[in-house]
């Protein structure tokens, strides 16, 4: 008989459902036939099992379930199981499904009459209302299939997410801080002597926030200290919040207007835009790439409308800037490169997002009313209106236009875009504007402005941006019309712009690599000065090492200056880490070189580090550097220190951000725009699979800093990092994010002990095989269940020290006990408990 006994236990198999664990029997395509559990020792006769004798059975009850309409997946959920009557479509077990849950999932429930008058919280027999509709439930996989007519779903574009799942998150008050310093030594040689100075500065941008149902209110400020300055600037308020009937976005207070048409200006007012976000991505039609080439170690400022918007530090050679926070949709960018040796390069980043084409029938709008604010540097603020629209017409063409009026301006443009399929996407557009110059003249002109983009795949060449805009004498802009009535900057006519070429290319060379060229030409009225940016490289590899050639040339028309670099830069792998070899020289033949050492340390891969050595030409000397930078779930960390032949510099930053909650405070990476809250009770330490780094904390909680709004992002923890006394009931959520939302990510955990129980009814042996478990805890969101298999053993988790458990294998009353178990001191660190407990009758 111990042998049957070792034979039953073969087809019990232990099946981990979130965090409920379950005694099940398997399914198989073989029938299964009761007789052969007939005179089993261990065996209660009188147990209904049949239930099992059909094909694939399996008792009804709540099963957790991915539950998946027309191929495509849409949630994992605890759905409560039937029996099925004559076995409907095959099935067993039929699904408990409500008129919401199949609204969210696309159903046209609206269109059956017999599901519209049944109450909002009961179960739809769908597979009779609904023709040819169908469940089907894999068991072994846990996966149940619905399968819709295409007649009775909602037609929607592919990668549409209803917009009754989009999620405007929870009440919270948000801070991303991102605070840079750095302690500087230098050391000049003067005919009387040495020359000793130092300088410290800090640098510190603060976004704070306030989310309260739809509605967003943020401001950004920044404190500089340093070279004498010692200030506080606040950035701009602005409150903004969600039209998802007109797909757009209403904001309020200091924003920018949209660059399509117009130049984008910073104002202070009310903008409603569309927001393109709102549309699937079939549906769906910047902040820009900044390149250079750095000499020393050197800190990389970027500035717009007279604020500071960027500060990064950067190591020889070539680097790039591709992850600025949008501000506006064009306008121009102040790049300074201040070498670690007090020289300066400084250039002009220009740019334009080319999204003049539309889809057919789909329109694209901006209105806008308010006082332009031209930074801290203007003081003219006068009031104006704008208001842009983009229609896509048939024929693959598209129409634009718009009105921009002021005090002292106004102006009308008008454009066509064309989508030539094999050539790309071509755009010319007009516009007239009358401005009030200084001294009251009034002055008019055109302005011609024309946009290319276009990608050859079978060359694998891509023009990304490609444009010309040419400028009548008399023609302004609102922003150059402006600045030259203002007192501050009488002699603005200087910057009076004629003309602006822009191209961005990249070629691709098979298995060679690739070339680029990135040039942006600007010239201007009264006089000669030209604005010149221009740089080409080429990157290629061998086996898995990369290489890079570059050269650059930029020119100030302040200074009539033109920088020239070259760069040569070699990467080579070594096991986990890689080794580098750059230089750079520049227009007077100077030349810097450095050997550097980076990699990741740490299971997350969250520490990176570097250490360079260099030497410098024409006196320059040795230099070097050495940085560390640390991912943390609470933020990030960066220390760097670098020399030079006459300098030292100790730079370090800290980023991160805080939510203070309902549930808390708690801390995380530095704050994108959207964001989810992770709440796990009892799960402390368990790491977040979003991000690299995230952890969950003390008070259960974590941040996803980064979410894309309006789309549908999975969040899980990953399971091998969860404490033996810690089980989930969902494996991953599902969240769709508003634009600025904190959406909560709540998982239904077990805290509590893994046990084997062994349970006994008085006078009557083990406990029935195949009987229903399930644990008393008035607190849980689902319910802790199990199935008992031969002896009485029940395998359970997600146990509090003591407590109760209610079992049942029939109807009857005498056919269900409640067992009290106290676990044993001694076993509490085991990963599974096994203890024996007695089955009262009740």
């Amino acid at each position: 008989m111990e042998t049957s006994r070792h034979s039953l236990t073969i087809l019990v198999m232990i099946t981990l459902v979130g965090g409920s664990t379950f005694l099940v029997l398997p399914a198989t395509a073989a029938r299964f036939n009761p007789k052969f559990l007939e005179n089993v020792e261990g065996i209660d006769q009188h147990l209904d099992l049949s239930v099992y004798e059909q094909n694939d059975a399996q008792r009804p009850g709540k099963y957790q379930v991915d539950i998946y309409v027309n191929e495509q997946k849409q949630t994992s959920q605890t759905l409560n199981f039937t029996a099925a009557r004559d076995q409907q479509q095959g099935q067993t077990l039929l699904p408990c499904l409500t008129k919401s849950q199949l609204q969210a999932w696309g159903v046209r429930t609206a269109a059956f009459a017999d599901i519209a008058k049944l109450p909002a919280g009961a179960c739809v027999p769908f597979w009779t209302i609904i023709p040819g509709a169908k469940s089907e439930l894999d068991f072994s996989a846990l996966k149940l299939s619905l399968s819709i007519p295409q007649a009775a779903m909602q037609q929607t574009a592919r990668g549409t997410v209803p917009e009754n799942r989009w999620d405007n998150g929870v009440p919270a008050l948000l801070f991303d801080y991102s605070y840079s310093g750095s302690q500087s030594h230098y050391q000049f040689e003067r005919g009387d002597g040495n020359d000793d100075s130092s300088e410290r500065s800090d640098y510190l941008n603060l976004r704070s926030g306030l989310n309260l149902g739809p509605w967003r209110l943020r401001n950004n400020s920044v404190w500089q200290r340093g070279s004498g300055e010692n200030h506080w600037d606040s950035m701009g308020t602005y409150l903004t919040r969600a039209l998802i009937p007109l797909k757009s976005q209403l904001t309020m207070g200091d924003t920018s207007t949209a660059g399509d048409i117009f130049d984008s200006l910073p104002v202070r007012g009310v903008v409603l835009a569309s927001d393109d976000q709102m549309l699937p991505d079939s549906q769906r039609g910047f902040a820009p790439v900044i390149r250079g080439i750095a000499k020393t170690n050197a800190e990389v400022v970027v500035e717009q409308n007279g604020y500071v918007i960027y500060r990064r530090f950067v190591s020889p050679g070539q680097f790039e800037i591709n992850d600025l926070y949008p501000t506006s949709n064009s306008g121009d960018l102040t790049v300074t490169v201040k070498e670690s040796d007090g020289s300066e390069q400084k250039f002009i980043q220009p740019y334009a997002a080319v999204a003049i084409m539309q889809r057919e029938g789909q329109l694209k709008y901006s209105l806008t009313a308010g006082r332009y604010q031209a930074g801290n540097y203007q003081s003219a603020s006068p009031q104006l209106m704008e208001a842009t629209a983009i229609y896509g017409l048939p024929a693959g063409m598209t129409a634009y236009g718009g009105i921009l009026v002021g005090e002292g301006y106004n102006a009308q443009a008008l454009g066509i875009g064309k989508n030539m399929g094999e050539w790309g996407a071509l755009s010319l557009d007009a516009t007239h504007a009358t401005s009030q110059a200084a001294d009251d003249i009034e002055s008019s002109g055109y302005a011609w402005r024309l946009l290319y983009a276009k990608s050859f795949a079978a060359t694998g060449t891509s023009f990304n941006v490609s444009g010309y805009r040419y400028s009548t004498p008399g023609f302004y802009t609102f922003q150059e019309a402006t600045d030259s009535r203002s007192e501050a900057e009488s002699d603005y006519g200087h910057y009076h712009r004629r003309s602006q070429l822009q191209i961005n290319m990249t070629q691709q060379l098979a298995t060679w690599g690739s070339w680029y060229i990135n040039a942006t030409d600007q010239k201007y009225w009264q006089d000669d000065d030209e604005s010149l940016t221009f740089s080409t490289g080429y990157n290629g590899h061998i086996g898995r090492a990369t290489w890079s050639l570059a050269w650059s040339a930029n020119r100030n028309p302040d200074d009539d200056t033109t920088d020239r670099l070259w760069s040569l830069n070699i990467s080579l792998p070594i096991g986990s880490a890689w080794t580098s070899f750059h230089t750079t020289r520049d227009q007077d033949q100077r030349t810097v070189s450095q050997m550097s050492l980076n990699g990741t340390l740490l299971d997350d891969h969250n520490l990176d580090y570097s250490v360079t050595e260099g030497y410098g030409s024409d006196g320059q000397g040795n230099n070097g550097s050495a940085s560390l930078n640390y991912q943390g779930g609470r933020g990030n960390i960066n220390v760097g220190y670098n020399y030079s032949a006459d300098s030292r510099q100790l730079n370090y930053s800290l980023r991160g951000g805080v939510i203070m909650h309902s549930g808390g405070v708690t801390l995380s990476q530095p704050l994108g725009e959207t964001m989810a809250l992770v709440n796990a009770p009892g799960a402390y330490g368990s790491s977040v699979t979003n991000n690299s780094g995230v952890t969950v904390d003390h008070f259960g909680n974590a941040v996803v800093p980064q979410l894309t709004p309006y789309r549908e992002t999975e969040v899980s923890l990953r399971s091998e990092t969860l404490n033996n006394q810690v089980d989930l009931n969902d494996a991953f959520l599902l969240v769709v994010p508003t634009r600025g939302a904190v959406v909560r990510a709540g998982f239904d955990t077990h805290v509590g002990y893994r046990a084997l129980l062994t349970l006994t009814r008085p006078g009557n042996g083990a406990v029935p095989f195949g009987a229903t478990a399930s644990l008393v805890d008035d607190h849980a969101k689902t319910p802790t269940t199990g199935m008992v298999a031969e002896d009485g053993e029940l395998y359970i988790s997600g146990l509090p020290d003591k407590g109760r458990v209610d079992v049942s294998w029939g109807k009857g009353r005498d056919e269900r006990c409640v067992a009290e178990y106290q676990l044993p001191q001694s076993q509490l660190r085991s990963a599974v408990i096994a203890l024996s407990a007695t089955c009262q009758s009740e």
